[in-house]
């Protein structure tokens, strides 16, 4: 099975940065910002599955561990993102 190691972590940063200009957009009172998040949430969407599929996968964490962070990316999404994307991620696919 093909790793989506940098695809996971591309389609984040892309979901955050949609999310930073739809933001921008609403604080703007912008027309063009239902598009915007529309497009956040489907990167949102993507970025999410990626990483669970990486959680899943890995054979370094215990199933504890797995469920936490996969209750825990599902239910905290960008926040979790970066908490993953910074803290957890080197461990759950035992790369630096």
């Amino acid at each position: 099975m093909k790793n989506l190691e940098h695809q996971t972590k591309q389609a984040f940063l892309f979901s955050l940065a949609f999310y930073c200009i739809a933001l921008a957009t609403k604080l703007f009172h912008l027309e063009i910002f239902p598009i915007l998040f529309s497009i956040s949430l489907l990167l949102s969407l993507i970025w999410v599955v990626l990483s669970l599929r990486e959680i899943i996968f890995s054979g370094r964490i215990s199933n504890t561990e797995r469920m936490l962070m996969a209750v825990f990316i599902i239910f905290f999404n960008i926040i979790a993102g970066i908490v993953y994307f910074f803290f957890l991620r080197e461990k759950v696919i035992g790369k630096k």
